[in-house]
C-alpha cells in the first residue's frame, strides 16, 4: 500500500475530530499487546526460576531402595525388610543393560540425618554418605579444590573425604585450605581430598553444602556396614527412559531378593524424569493459557476496530459520496479506510509493545539483586521475552485488523454518491 501524505493527514484530522472514539479503540489494542507482553515475560521468568532451582539435578535420575515386603512368597512371610547389598550392585550391572551410570550409596544416619564432624576442637554437623565416583555424573558438583572420590579410593579403601563448603567454613574458616588435613567422624580420621559447591539453587543448597562424601568401600568397613548399602542412584543409557530402567532394576532386585512379582511395596523408587515431565507440562499449560488470554484480548481489540470502522463509515456516508462524485476511485476509498486502521492499530500496538518491554525492564531492575542470589529461595528469575515472538504477535495483530476492516471498507466502496447525498 503506497504511502500517501495527503491521505495520512486526513486520517490524523479524522482522529482529532473523534478523540473519544479513537482513544477507546486504541486502548483495546494497547492493552491487548501490553498484557500479552507482560504475561509472556512473567511466564518465562517463573519457568527460568524453577529451571534454575532444579539445575543441579540429572533430569532422568532414578533412585531405588528397599522397603518391607507386603506379599508372602516362596515360604517367606510379609513384613520382611529388604536389605540391599554389594551383590545386588553386581547383579544389576550384569543383567540390566539399560543402566548408564549406577551409584550405590550408604548413609550413616537416617534420611537426611546429621553426624558430628570435628577438626582441631571445632565441631559441625554434616550428612555423611558412602559413595562411588559415578555419583558425580548423577549429581554434578563444582569441585573448588582438590578432587572427588576415584576408583583407587574404592579399591584400596582409603580413608579420604570430600567436604561441602559449609563444613569447610565451619571447621577451617573460609581462608584456610583443608586439603590434606584430617577430620574426625565418629572417632575415625579421614583425610580431606576435596571441597565442593553444589551446582543447584534454593533451600536445598545449605543441605548440599553440609555433606561429606566418603568412599563406599571405606564407609562399609569403618562403620561396620558389611556389604549393605542404603539405596541406588542411577541414570539410563541414551534413548532409554527412566521408567524403563526402573522396571528392569526392580525386576532384577525382586528376583535376587525373593520378592513376589506382584509386590509393589517391597522396592521403593523415585523417578526425577517424571517430576521434570510434570514441570514441563505445567509450563506448557501456562504458556497455552497466556496465549489464549492474549489472543482473546487481541481479537477483542480487532473486533472493536472493525465495529468502530463500521460506525465511522455510516457517519461519513456524505463524505464518501462527495469523494466518489468528484472522481475518487473505489480503490482510493478502500485505501483511506485501511490507512485509518493501519495508523490506529500501528500506533496503539507499538505503544503497548514498548510499554510492556519497559515494565519488564523495571521489574528486572527491581528484582535483579534477589534473582541473582544463588541462595535465594525463590521460584522466579528475571522476566524475559523473545522479541521475535513479540514482533510477530504485533504484525499478526495488524494483519488481522486490516482483514477485519475489509468488510467496512467494501461497504464504503459501494456507497452510491447520489444516494449518499440524498440521504443527507
Amino acid at each position: 500500500m503506497k504511502f500517501d501524505t495527503d491521505v495520512f493527514g486526513e486520517v490524523l484530522q479524522l482522529f482529532r475530530r473523534n478523540r473519544l472514539r479513537t482513544l477507546l479503540t486504541a486502548s483495546g489494542i494497547f492493552w491487548g499487546i501490553f498484557v500479552l507482553i507482560v504475561m509472556l515475560g512473567f511466564g518465562n521468568g517463573i519457568q527460568d526460576g524453577v529451571e534454575r532451582r532444579l539445575s543441579g539435578y540429572a533430569t532422568n535420575a532414578l533412585y531405588v531402595w528397599g522397603n518391607e515386603t507386603s506379599v508372602a512368597y516362596q515360604g517367606l512371610t510379609p513384613g520382611r525388610n529388604i536389605r540391599l547389598e554389594n551383590a545386588d550392585t553386581t547383579a544389576l550391572l550384569a543383567h540390566v543393560d539399560e543402566i548408564g551410570q549406577l551409584a550405590p550409596r550408604a548413609r550413616l544416619s537416617r534420611h537426611r540425618g546429621r553426624n558430628d564432624v570435628a577438626y582441631g576442637g571445632k565441631v559441625t554437623d554434616a550428612e555423611v554418605t558412602g559413595d562411588v565416583p559415578q555419583y558425580q555424573s548423577i549429581l554434578p558438583m563444582d569441585i573448588r579444590n582438590g578432587r572427588f572420590i576415584n576408583p583407587l579410593d574404592i579399591k584400596h579403601k582409603r580413608k579420604v573425604a570430600v567436604i561441602g563448603q559449609r563444613v569447610h567454613r565451619d571447621l577451617f574458616g573460609s581462608d584456610k585450605d583443608p586439603v590434606g588435613r584430617d577430620i574426625q567422624i565418629s572417632g575415625v580420621s579421614f583425610t580431606v581430598i576435596g571441597i565442593f559447591n553444589p551446582v543447584r539453587y534454593g533451600n536445598n543448597r545449605e543441605r548440599m553444602e553440609s555433606m561429606v562424601f566418603l568412599p563406599l568401600s571405606t564407609f562399609q568397613q569403618v562403620f561396620n556396614w558389611g556389604e549393605a548399602i542404603s539405596f541406588y542412584a542411577a541414570v539410563p543409557q541414551p534413548g532409554v527412559s527412566s521408567a524403563q530402567l526402573r522396571e528392569r532394576m526392580v525386576e532384577t532386585l525382586k528376583t535376587r531378593n525373593r520378592i513376589a512379582p506382584t509386590d509393589n511395596r517391597a522396592v521403593g523408587s523415585w523417578n526425577s524424569e517424571l517430576e521434570f515431565l510434570r514441570i514441563q507440562n505445567l509450563f506448557t499449560g501456562i504458556r497455552v493459557f497466556i496465549w489464549t488470554v492474549g489472543i482473546a484480548t487481541l481479537l477483542a481489540g480487532v473486533l472493536g476496530v472493525s465495529n468502530i470502522m463500521l460506525i465511522a463509515i455510516r457517519e461519513r456516508r456524505r463524505e464518501f459520496g462527495i469523494r466518489k462524485s468528484i472522481g475518487a476511485t473505489p480503490a482510493a476509498v478502500i485505501r483511506m479506510v485501511l490507512y485509518e486502521t493501519t495508523t490506529l492499530v500501528g500506533v496503539a500496538g507499538v505503544a503497548g509493545f514498548w510499554c510492556g518491554i519497559l515494565v519488564l525492564a523495571v521489574i528486572d531492575m527491581a528484582t535483579s539483586q534477589l534473582t541473582a542470589d544463588p541462595d535465594a529461595d525463590i521460584l522466579f528469575s528475571s522476566p524475559s521475552i523473545d522479541i521475535n515472538v513479540a514482533i510477530a504477535a504485533l504484525v499478526a495483530l495488524l494483519v488481522a485488523a486490516l482483514l477485519a476492516t475489509l468488510i467496512p471498507a467494501r461497504q464504503a466502496m459501494r456507497i452510491d454518491p447520489i444516494e449518499a447525498l440524498r440521504a443527507e
